[in-house]
């Protein structure tokens, strides 16, 4: 047998592929990357929704019993950041953020910072869709819920969070965090969270009842 005929053997050799068994291996690790990005993923995203809770729904929750344990006044319950005019311990009197900045610091309590689109009263989003999302917080007052933070714009994996952080279950129907699929003027629709793929509409809205 000649060298020729041996380095031919060689390469067909060397030239075998993949068996099953390295296929499978590489598989095996591709899968496992994958997971480990996904799972990175959701991480980080869960850290971003108790962040968006802790520094944003909750600091205004704060600053409301804040307010009121200061003062014996419910925020947002007069135009007037002086308290001239009638207050009827109704939330939903004069929700604008230059409004409530002022009854606050007027009292010396430091209002939330602003968000990224200039306004106290706002934080940006981004959703498991992928779309950016405006939360807008209005304080609002309902006979059969009492004083609350109603928040628009909330996506419904943001909310689910949020419900299951604060109430610990995300049902949406009880605790101190419900969803509404109508804020108007009437009585709030109590629903159960849809879908957390499902985006918002300017109906739906967060509920965090309020102690006083």
């Amino acid at each position: 047998m000649g060298p020729l005929h041996h380095t031919l053997r060689q390469r067909l050799h060397d030239d075998r592929g993949f068996t099953l068994i390295e296929m499978a291996i590489v598989l095996i690790i591709i899968g496992i990357i994958i997971g480990a990005v996904v799972k990175g993923k959701d991480i980080v995203r869960s850290a971003e929704q108790k962040k968006l809770y802790s520094e944003f729904v909750r600091e205004w929750q704060i600053a409301f019993n804040n307010y009121y344990d200061r003062t014996g006044w419910i925020l947002a319950d007069s135009n007037d950041p002086n308290n001239a005019g009638t207050r009827d311990g109704h939330s939903n009197d004069g929700t604008t953020a230059a409004n409530i900045t002022s009854q606050l610091t007027n009292v010396g309590l430091t209002p939330p910072s602003q968000g990224s689109t200039g306004s106290v009263l706002q934080r940006t989003y981004t959703d498991s869709t992928g779309a950016q999302r405006t939360l807008t917080i209005a304080f609002d007052w309902k006979a059969s819920l009492g004083n609350f933070i109603r928040v628009t714009g909330i996506p419904n994996d943001l909310g689910l969070a949020i419900d299951r952080l604060v109430d610990g279950s995300a049902d949406g129907l009880t605790g101190d965090i419900q969803y509404t699929d109508n804020h108007g003027p009437g009585a709030p629709n109590i629903l159960a969270w849809p879908s957390a793929t499902q985006a918002p509409d300017g109906n739906d809205a967060m509920i965090l009842k309020l102690q006083f």
